[in-house]
C-alpha cells in the first residue's frame, strides 16, 4: 500500500469536509460526520478528520500511480472549494 497525507490549516475544516464528501458522494461512496469523512475512490481510500484549526486528509492506494490520481482529484477539488486555504498545499508521502 502507498500512503500520503496533507494538513490544511483553517478554521473552516468542518465545512470543507462536508462539502468535499457531499460532492464526492455523487459519483463514489462517501460517508461523513461533522468531524470525520470517508471516501472510497476507484483508485483508493480517503479519510478526512476536521477539528477547529485544521483538516487532515489521509489517502491510501494500491500503488503510486493510483495514489497520484487520488491526490490530483482531491487537490483539484480543494482548489475549487477552499482556494484561499490551500494556496501552499503540500502532500507528504509515507513509505
Amino acid at each position: 500500500m502507498k500512503y500520503a497525507h496533507c494538513v490544511i490549516k483553517t478554521d473552516k475544516s468542518e465545512k470543507y469536509l462536508h462539502v468535499l464528501c457531499r460532492h464526492f458522494s455523487r459519483k463514489v461512496t462517501a460517508d461523513w460526520t461533522v468531524t470525520k469523512g470517508n471516501v472510497s475512490f476507484l483508485v483508493g481510500e480517503c479519510v478526512m478528520h476536521a477539528n477547529r484549526t485544521e483538516l487532515l486528509i489521509n489517502c491510501t492506494s494500491d500503488n503510486t500511480e493510483k495514489l497520484q490520481q487520488q491526490i490530483q482529484i482531491i487537490t483539484s477539488h480543494l482548489h475549487l472549494f477552499a482556494k484561499r486555504d490551500v494556496e501552499n498545499l503540500q502532500w507528504q508521502f509515507v513509505d
